[in-house]
């Protein structure tokens, strides 16, 4: 299917006569929270996503490589001139075909992005001199204006897919081609339901969203609509992502066509307005205030009482810290013996099959023991089999060979790196336990990072596996690399612990 095609069908032609109706009057409450990328939170109402964009926040800085100078950037205006600066630096080594100014320009993009888990991708193609052919290749397939289909984006031509690939592949479209993390796929997932809820024609759409790091909500399903594909999941592997970038630059487009009323600029500069609104509003869906939304005849329908549930700002997301149980660092043992017989890292169906049979696991086990491996965790098939051995080996060597080299853990603004967090929960709540004399099960199931007293113990048994292997814990305690490794990354979870601490410490005095 070709982007006429696309646009032709009759359910994507209703939603962007929708989109056209009511964006204009959209009514969005938005919430942030303090943090490092938004300073003082954001609490503000305001009517039409023209309005939403120009409270665009996102505070971040990367170094340009080419003059030393750090480039910071926080409202869209900064943002602009800085993903302007990124995108020239792009373009610039690709046409030069160096790899490793490719590389550079693409770690400079994922640190502005504050995302690392394609590095260990990016990092095996340069060292395969691969990097600028493949990006290259990419290209054509996320154009807006091109003759592309959705089928050319498949196993073959999308290696790899996430919240750092979707920012490179965007920098380097000139047409508008869209950011698609979590936050935008959020945004037009909801604004997709809000439009089914009316809506005629067959639904032909579907816009995959993943877990925010914090409580927001960043899936219809939790507001009583049906739920989005899961970023990471089987639903939606590598190339669906992908397709779905294409998918909503292609509505994004057309909507602006026949919407000129939004956004100034050229059509690619308004493409990227409308996705720096998505953003904003996917940063917790329960923004959107939902009195009623025009139909295509221009009536007004009102809410109905599944759709009310957005409104109540007391609904509290379901995502936890808590990761799948497997036994670390024997599965990296058994991952780096099978690799070795292969001559190279093997994917986890090769690992999975491997365990079943060898091991007599059941698949659900075997499942479970892949999940430090997996893309968004430790994303293992990217390495060469040295870097697999020092890996094994652990200690801050294997660490760092881990990082691809960075030397501080990059918190991003999604539910990734799992792993890592627990070494960071398992760590704190220890030192405040010790402090406070209060269960550190406590602390972290009052702080949300685990349900109930069991699932606590199970975050704190893997983040010391796993934090005493690479030498960021001495038992449960944090080492002098945890505090260099993870600085002030992880703040904002921090601040929930101690929180935690400080209500249980209030209601133990309170008692008294």
């Amino acid at each position: 299917m070709d982007r006429n095609k696309f646009l032709a069908q009759p359910d994507v032609r209703g939603f962007i006569d929708w989109l056209c109706l009511n964006l204009a009057d959209l009514n969005v409450h938005l919430r942030f929270s303090p943090s490092r990328f938004v300073r003082g939170g954001i609490d503000r109402q305001v009517v039409g996503i023209e309005a939403v964009h120009a409270l665009y926040r996102w505070e971040n800085s990367w170094s340009d490589y080419q003059t030393g100078r750090l480039v910071r950037s926080d409202d869209w205006k900064s943002t602009s001139i800085s993903l302007d600066l990124l995108r020239d630096r792009l373009l610039t080594a690709m046409a030069n075909g160096c790899e490793a100014t490719t590389y550079k320009a693409c770690l400079a993009v994922l640190k502005w992005g504050g995302v690392r888990g394609a590095v260990p991708f990016l990092n095996r193609l340069q060292q395969q001199g691969k990097l600028v052919q493949y990006l290259d290749s990419c290209r054509p397939l996320f154009v807006l204006n091109g003759s592309q289909t959705l089928s050319q984006l498949n196993k073959q031509s999308i290696w790899r897919f996430d919240a750092g690939l979707t920012k490179i592949h965007s920098l380097l479209d000139t047409t508008g081609s869209p950011i698609y993390d979590s936050r935008v796929g959020a945004a037009i997932a909801m604004l997709y339901t809000l439009y089914r809820q009316r809506a005629t024609a067959s639904s032909v759409l579907t816009f995959p969203t993943g877990a925010a790091r914090g409580d927001q909500i960043r899936d219809p399903g939790e507001l009583g609509f049906a739920k989005a594909p899961q970023f990471f999941t089987r639903s939606v592997p590598a190339e669906r992502w992908a397709q779905s970038q294409v998918e909503l630059g292609w509505i994004v487009c057309e909507t602006l066509q026949q919407a000129p009323h939004l956004f100034s600029g050229s059509l690619a500069e308004r493409c990227r307005s409308f996705e720096a609104a998505l953003f904003m509003i996917g940063y917790d869906l329960r923004c959107l205030v939902l009195p009623g939304f025009a139909t295509v005849s221009g009536v007004a329908i009102p809410t109905t009482s599944s759709s009310r549930k957005a409104n109540h700002v007391e609904t509290k997301s379901v995502c936890t810290w808590v990761p799948t149980s497997f036994p670390f660092p024997q599965v990296l043992d058994e991952y780096l013996a099978c690799s070795r017989v292969a001559g190279h890292a093997i994917d986890l169906s090769a690992f999975r099959q491997w365990q079943t049979i060898v091991k007599g696991r059941t698949l659900g086990t075997a499942r479970s023991y892949c999940f430090p491996f997996k893309s968004a965790e430790f994303d293992l098939v990217s390495y060469s089999l040295d870097d697999l051995e020092l890996i094994a080996r652990g200690g801050e060597t294997g660490l760092k060979v881990l990082s691809a080299g960075e030397t501080g853990f990059v918190a991003g603004d999604e539910r990734e790196q799992v792993c890592l967090v627990c070494i960071f929960l398992c760590g704190r709540s220890t030192q405040l336990a010790i402090q406070y004399q209060i269960s550190p099960l406590d602390i972290l199931v009052k702080a949300g990072f685990a349900g109930i007293c069991s699932s606590a113990k199970l975050l704190r048994r893997i983040g010391q596996a796993v934090g005493q292997h690479f030498d960021l814990l001495d038992g449960e305690q944090p080492t002098e690399l945890f505090t260099t490794f993870f600085g002030q990354t992880l703040a904002d979870l921090d601040d929930q612990l101690q929180r935690s601490v400080q209500m249980s410490t209030f209601l133990v005095g309170h008692d008294r």
